[in-house]
């Protein structure tokens, strides 16, 4: 009777070892394959680093109107009204966005434009781009740095991270403007 509770004893461990191998097996392959589908947004040295491999690597830039946006499908409509690339003035384009690696189109008004032609009169937004909105440009990440925050052992007001925030959005809205700007000499 001892030689068989032995013998069960070590059957239970060597399943024991075999379920935590396939369970590490199971993990580490959704660890890759997650991966792979991952982003790979690098933090930008300079804004206008990347503004220049916007402008080199997009077929169509231009300020449009977004008038329709379907998050479930990542889709939206966007009317032209100035464009950097020849695009036709009042033209109404079929955009897509990538909803893990962004920007994402996600509110009607003005927006800066940085795609390329996917098929008939479809756009594709950059992955990783600086497409962004008028209202709300210090959402893009990749055209904008958050505010640092204070060292761990200073404390911050909260008038004073109001304050950070504010300059953060105040500085974004100017490069969008500086942009812009840029954006009509390169093309003039």
């Amino acid at each position: 009777m001892h030689a068989t509770s032995h013998i069960q004893r070590r059957w239970q461990q060597a399943e024991e070892t075999m379920r935590k191998q396939i369970l590490t097996l199971l993990f580490l392959t959704f660890l890759v394959t997650s991966k792979a589908f991952a982003c790979d947004c690098k933090v930008p040295k300079s804004l206008k680093a990347v503004q220049d491999r916007e402008f080199e690597n997009s077929e169509c830039i231009f300020i449009g109107e977004v008038i329709k946006i379907d998050t479930e499908k990542n889709s939206f409509e966007i009317k032209v009204i100035e464009s950097f690339s020849g695009d036709e003035i009042g033209k109404i384009y079929s955009g897509i966005y990538d909803d893990l690696c962004g920007p994402i189109i996600d509110e009607k008004g003005k927006w800066l434009i940085y795609a390329n032609y996917s098929s008939d009169n479809l756009i594709e937004i950059n992955a990783c781009g600086i497409t962004r909105s008028f209202k709300r440009p210090e959402y893009n990440v990749s055209a904008t740095r958050p505010p640092e925050p204070l060292p761990p052992n200073e404390k911050e007001s909260k008038s004073k991270a109001e304050k950070k925030r504010a300059e953060w959005k105040l500085s974004a809205k100017s490069d969008l403007e500086n942009e812009i700007i840029d954006l009509r000499k390169r093309t003039e």
